[in-house]
C-alpha cells in the first residue's frame, strides 16, 4: 500500500472521526470525567400532589381515596433531586402486562435555577 504524501490530508472514515472527537485529554482530572456517566440517578414521576392532615392520613385504610390536584390529561413531572427536569405523558408500554412509561413532551431549562 502506498503511503500518503505528507502535504495531502488523509480521508478518515466517519466512524473514526467520531471516535477521535469523543476522546478526551486523559491528563489529570479529565480521566475521571467519563466515569460520571455510569452513575445511576433516582428519577421520580410526579403525577400530582395532595395535602391531607395527619388526622386524615391516620384514618386511611384499604380503598381510601386521596384526591390529587390534577386531571388525567395533565402532564406528569420528571423530578431528580427535588428539581423538575422534564414533563411528559403517561403511556402504556406493554398492554399485556399493563406496564407504563413516560413519553417526554418538554425538557425544562434548569440553567437559570442552577445560577441561583
Amino acid at each position: 500500500m502506498a503511503k500518503p504524501a505528507k502535504d495531502k490530508p488523509v480521508a478518515t472514515p466517519k466512524k473514526a472521526q467520531a471516535a477521535v472527537q469523543e476522546r478526551r485529554d486523559m491528563d489529570g482530572a479529565n480521566q475521571y470525567k467519563r466515569s460520571i456517566y455510569a452513575l445511576s440517578v433516582n428519577v421520580q414521576v410526579v403525577i400530582g400532589t395532595a395535602n391531607p392532615t395527619i388526622g386524615e392520613l391516620l384514618q386511611m385504610k384499604r380503598d381510601s381515596l386521596i384526591t390529587l390536584d390534577c386531571k388525567l390529561e395533565d402532564p406528569v413531572d420528571l423530578v431528580i433531586n427535588n428539581r423538575v427536569i422534564a414533563r411528559g405523558e403517561l403511556i402504556e408500554t406493554d398492554p399485556a402486562t399493563g406496564e407504563i412509561g413516560v413519553q417526554l413532551t418538554e425538557i425544562v431549562d434548569v440553567t437559570e435555577d442552577m445560577l441561583q
